[in-house]
Protein backbone atom coordinates (compact mmCIF):
# COMPACT_ATOMS: atom_id res chain seq x y z
CA UNK A 1 0.00 0.00 0.00
CA UNK A 2 1.45 3.33 -0.88
CA UNK A 3 1.01 6.48 1.66
CA UNK A 4 -1.96 8.06 0.72
CA UNK A 5 -4.06 4.41 0.45
CA UNK A 6 -2.76 4.42 4.45
CA UNK A 7 -3.88 8.00 5.04
CA UNK A 8 -7.08 7.79 3.71
CA UNK A 9 -7.71 4.72 5.65
CA UNK A 10 -6.60 6.39 8.80
CA UNK A 11 -8.65 9.38 8.05
CA UNK A 12 -12.10 7.52 7.20
CA UNK A 13 -11.36 5.57 10.68
CA UNK A 14 -10.05 8.40 12.99
CA UNK A 15 -13.15 9.89 11.71
CA UNK A 16 -15.70 7.08 12.33
CA UNK A 17 -14.39 7.20 16.03
CA UNK A 18 -14.74 11.02 16.24
CA UNK A 19 -18.46 10.49 15.17
CA UNK A 20 -18.91 7.97 17.68
CA UNK A 21 -19.88 9.27 21.71
CA UNK A 22 -18.30 8.07 24.83
CA UNK A 23 -20.89 4.97 25.55
CA UNK A 24 -20.90 4.08 22.11
CA UNK A 25 -16.76 3.99 22.14
CA UNK A 26 -16.45 1.74 25.50
CA UNK A 27 -19.47 -0.32 24.45
CA UNK A 28 -17.43 -1.18 21.27
CA UNK A 29 -14.72 -1.27 23.61
CA UNK A 30 -16.02 -3.98 26.06
CA UNK A 31 -17.20 -6.08 22.86
CA UNK A 32 -13.70 -6.17 21.94
CA UNK A 33 -12.53 -7.20 25.22
CA UNK A 34 -15.18 -9.89 25.44
CA UNK A 35 -14.60 -11.13 22.31
CA UNK A 36 -10.71 -11.11 23.33
CA UNK A 37 -11.83 -12.74 26.71
CA UNK A 38 -13.45 -15.71 24.95
CA UNK A 39 -10.61 -16.34 22.32
CA UNK A 40 -7.24 -16.55 25.22
CA UNK A 41 -10.39 -19.00 27.30
CA UNK A 42 -10.78 -20.98 24.41
CA UNK A 43 -7.14 -21.00 23.55
CA UNK A 44 -6.41 -22.34 27.67
CA UNK A 45 -9.08 -24.39 27.76
CA UNK A 46 -7.96 -26.51 24.22
CA UNK A 47 -4.02 -26.39 26.04
CA UNK A 48 -5.55 -28.04 29.54
CA UNK A 49 -7.09 -30.55 26.73
CA UNK A 50 -3.81 -31.56 25.59
CA UNK A 51 -2.08 -31.50 28.28
CA UNK A 52 -4.86 -33.73 30.20
CA UNK A 53 -4.86 -35.97 27.62
CA UNK A 54 -0.55 -36.29 27.60
CA UNK A 55 -1.16 -37.25 31.30
CA UNK A 56 -3.83 -40.10 31.10
CA UNK A 57 -1.74 -41.80 27.92
CA UNK A 58 1.47 -41.66 30.41
CA UNK A 59 -0.90 -43.03 33.29
CA UNK A 60 -2.29 -45.72 30.95
CA UNK A 61 1.59 -46.82 29.76
CA UNK A 62 2.94 -46.55 33.20
CA UNK A 63 -0.17 -49.47 34.07
CA UNK A 64 0.92 -51.81 31.41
Amino acid sequence: MDKTTITAYAASGSGFLVGLSTNEKLAMLSAVVAIGTFIVNWIYKHLHYRLALKAANLKAERKT
